[in-house]
């Protein structure tokens, strides 16, 4: 039987050509595997996506934003509507805290002494630590150590301030945190507004509004506790711990400090806000009144369209730009019975001087 000798045979030789082919070769497969023109249209379709996403992000973000604010000013509107079941009543534009007022008016300085409803809320919003340096106040104790705090449900997200103490929300002043000029005395209608003036300045009597006057009004349902200010017009600096201090009718003053909306100023007699009139978010040329204070005076904000409110039953509504004057009145009005002429004026002129009721409607409530 023979034997089978296997040879390990060596592998084949190749040659720098082979190489030098087989490289020309790859090269050519790959340049081959995508064109110019595919590459541009692959561009274009990418950037193309991209126009398309990045609005509908955006529009997600700003709803994100815009449910964070609203849950911000319910929370707010929860705070003062246990405020009025501890005390009886609302706080006011203007209030005294014991420890910080006395220490102040120990010390000389009457206007520096009272604070604004956005310090009377704060136990009722878990910000005891910030209640009790105002009740513990003395003299010695530096003013800055807790009033550039930031308190969180003070900040709307779309418009966060360039101050510390940023403040977004704003209580319903009606017409109570003026002077009503030619009135005489100079009074305090507790059915305009929530939130009077519980301190009293220059011939006012110290006044109190509470949630059961309201409901015996016009309804919590119908009246504005609280609204957003905060729009591109509205300077970012407002802060929550500010020195309440009143305001004089007809010009901007202190506006900023009283931490309040108001009500529209005075129509001449027979006169009716243009069509185009926005009390929510008005810009110079839809003002429904001439007013040198409009940026501070009206509900205002960052979202598109509108504005975020609190009502004096706790609910919560998005209120349209569009609204009409005399409807913004209504709501801004706590009890007909005792609104101030300037209220009743407006509320009146829909229907050639007959009152007329209003209930929201989907027009003023955007979807």
């Amino acid at each position: 039987m023979k034997n089978h000798v296997f040879r390990r045979s060596s592998p084949p030789r190749l040659s720098a050509d082979f190489f030098r082919h087989a490289a020309t070769c790859q090269c050519s497969r790959l340049r081959s595997g995508v064109s110019l023109v595919e590459l541009l249209v692959t561009i274009t379709m990418i950037a193309l996506l991209m126009s398309l996403l990045l609005p509908v992000l955006g529009m997600a973000r700003e709803s994100a934003r815009r449910t964070y604010c609203s849950n911000n000013i319910r929370e707010l509107a929860k705070g003062l509507i246990s405020y009025d079941t501890a005390g009886s009543g609302l706080p006011g534009w203007r209030n005294a805290v014991d420890g910080y007022t006395d220490a102040k008016l120990a010390a000389g300085a009457p206007s520096l002494a009272y604070v604004s409803w956005t310090v009377s809320v704060l136990p009722f919003i878990g910000e005891n630590d910030l209640a009790d340096w105002y009740q513990e106040f003395t003299s010695g104790v530096p003013v800055d150590d807790i009033t550039r705090k930031r308190v969180d449900l003070f900040v709307c997200p779309s418009a966060d301030g360039v101050t510390r103490s940023a403040l977004c929300y704003m209580g319903n002043g009606g017409t109570g945190a003026e002077t009503l000029i030619p009135e005489t005395p100079p009074q305090q209608y507790r059915g305009d507004g929530a939130m009077l003036d519980v301190v009293g300045h220059g011939g006012y009597a110290a006044g109190r509004c509470s949630l059961e006057q309201i409901a015996i009004g016009d309804g919590g349902a119908g009246t504005i506790l609280l609204a957003e200010r905060c729009g591109l017009d509205t300077p970012r600096d407002v802060s929550w711990a500010a020195f309440a201090l009143p305001t004089i009718s007809g010009e901007r003053h202190q506006f900023e400090t009283t931490h309040v909306v108001l009500q529209p100023p005075a129509l001449a007699s027979g006169q009716r806000p243009p069509p185009e009139a926005r009390v929510i978010n008005p810009k110079a040329e839809t003002l429904p009144a001439p007013s040198s204070d409009w940026a501070w005076r009206y509900p205002s904000s960052r979202h598109k369209g509108g504005a975020v409110a609190a009502f004096g039953d706790g609910h919560v509504n998005f209120l349209s730009e569009k609204i009409a004057p005399w409807v913004y009145c209504q709501l801004m009005t706590s009890d007909k019975r005792h609104r101030s002429a300037r209220a009743a004026g407006w509320e009146h002129y829909p229907s050639n001087g007959d009152w007329v009721p209003y209930i929201l409607d989907d027009a003023d409530i955007p979807r």
